[in-house]
């Protein structure tokens, strides 16, 4: 397998970091490791550009990434030095502003009335919803395209809603903490676009591990070569898939995901060195 190229594509809080202090020093050394090997690490997540900078710094490593429910890949360069896209990134969502404009106009006031945006509450609401201290807090609401929000109302009406917003083009994702209405993206469509790009463009031999622990993680798990799911807290996570490649974590993250990225690396005899 050491002449395939090896795609981790990651969601990040509850999966690699922490799902209550969003730390990974644990597994630090065994990412630069990976990243070593030449296995791309790219994380695709709800997350916005800022946020993903602060993980990034804390790395020590620039990759490239996915932001907000795969609205837009960033860094191409580091994917293949070749690959072309506008200022080094692609973009496949509206933006924030015609994202609500379109909400307002089209969704009726009754569902309106059940959604309660973050961007209108206080900094202390925002901060208990987040899990956010006020220093990174402002990174978290920086989203170039997508709204997040609590809604109110059952499974059956979080249904209704999510049918609704297709009709018009968009849709509603949920994450581990929150929901974030997006264009028609996800992060499944981000990730294949990019790996057709590669496969067309330059004859990529490929193998994809994704890891993710949430509803909004399910699309590039259903396109992945090695799916693994990473458990929450005190919740049964995403238990209804029933891949029988999916590899699920014993531990929370950050180690869970090293359990999952070493078992699926030794599934392919990939072997780290160094």
């Amino acid at each position: 397998m050491k002449s395939c190229q090896i795609f981790i594509f990651t969601d990040l809080d509850g999966s690699l970091l922490n799902h209550n202090n969003f730390e990974f020093k644990e597994i630090k050394d065994f990412i630069l490791d990976c990243i070593k090997n030449g296995i791309k690490i790219i994380p695709n997540t709800s997350k916005t550009n800022s946020e993903i900078q602060v993980f990034l710094d804390q790395l020590g490593q620039n990759l490239p990434f996915i932001v907000e429910n795969g609205a837009a890949i960033h860094n191409l360069d580091l994917v293949h030095p070749k690959i072309k896209g506008k200022n080094n990134s692609l973009v496949f969502s509206r933006s924030l502003a015609e994202i609500l404009e379109l909400f307002e106009k089209k969704i009726p006031k009754n569902f309106q009335k059940r959604c309660f945006f973050l961007k209108d509450m206080s900094s202390i609401e925002q901060m208990k919803i987040l899990g956010l201290n006020k220093k990174y807090l402002p990174f978290a609401l920086n989203r170039e395209y997508s709204i997040p929000l609590v809604f109110e109302g059952s499974k059956e009406i979080v249904n209704e809603f999510t049918r609704l917003l297709k009709e018009i083009g968009m849709k509603l994702h949920e994450g581990g903490r929150i929901y974030n209405i997006c264009d028609d993206c996800s992060k499944g469509k981000a990730m294949i676009t990019l790996i057709e790009k590669l496969k067309n463009e330059f004859n990529f031999n490929y193998h994809t591990i994704v890891v993710g622990d949430s509803p909004n993680d399910i699309s590039m798990l259903n396109v992945s070569d090695q799916p693994c799911i990473i458990p929450l807290p005190n919740k049964k996570n995403l238990r209804h898939l029933k891949d029988k490649k999916i590899i699920r974590a014993t531990q929370t993250a950050p180690q869970g995901w090293e359990e999952v990225v070493r078992e699926s690396l030794k599934k392919i005899n990939f072997e780290l060195e160094g």
